[in-house]
């Protein structure tokens, strides 16, 4: 009696976990020699710029920031991702991969940006992150809490972290985003680092914080 050949389903495997960082700027190179001249005229009796309160992104301000380059005469120019106050200052390039790989997830304010010498810059622009997700798991969840039990503190710091569990369902096909939980740490996935490493973009780096858990 011939047996006929048993033929097995083929195996479902999980699909990977994906990869996400802290997208931040460099500390590796001098503080670079760049200043925003207007600031008080934007501060108009804040403290700092940064976002209203409430909300992500940019007041109505009255002009735009002047950037001016060089004015200190030491130090870097900027490069293509640096701090400044609430925001990042950011270059064109930058600007345009952001814009190309998630273009929802951000807010931009141009900027006026001039040499020491008064001749015209290279494009800038303020820029923030403003979507916000709830984007962890009950491991880290948990971690948090105890957290704030233990400190009274609303806001977790994530850097240096390499252990977040993150609810990938909630993250759905967003690239870059901030949480709930700090409101300093930009988290960003795997697509978005490829897409500034293809850019060679200068000044970025990029926090190796999930563990790479398959999700289930």
């Amino acid at each position: 009696m011939t047996r006929k050949p048993i033929h097995k389903a083929p195996s479902r495997r999980t699909p990977p976990a994906r990869k996400f960082y802290i997208i931040s700027y460099s500390l590796a190179h001098k503080l670079a020699d760049f200043e925003i001249e207007n600031e008080d005229t934007l501060l108009d009796g804040a403290l700092a710029l940064a976002p209203p309160k409430g909300r992500r992104g940019f007041p109505a301000y009255p002009e735009k920031p002047r950037v001016v380059i060089g004015k200190r005469k030491s130090g870097p120019p900027p490069s293509d991702i640096e701090l400044y106050s609430a925001y990042w200052l950011i270059s064109d390039r930058l600007k345009s991969v952001f814009e190309s790989t998630d273009p929802r997830a951000f807010a931009f304010q141009a900027c006026d940006v001039e040499l020491r010498d008064g001749s015209p810059g290279p494009a800038y622009w303020l820029c923030d992150v403003i979507r916000i997700l709830d984007a962890f798991r009950d491991e880290t969840l948990r971690e948090i809490r105890d957290f704030r039990a233990k400190t009274g503190s609303k806001y977790f710091g994530f850097l240096g972290k390499r252990d977040l569990v993150f609810n990938e369902p909630i993250i759905g096909d967003s690239h870059i985003f901030l949480t709930p939980y700090s409101a300093a740490n930009r988290f960003c996935d795997q697509a978005l680092k490829d897409a500034c490493e293809k850019a060679a973009i200068k000044g970025v780096r990029f926090h190796k914080c999930s563990r790479n858990k398959s999700p289930g």
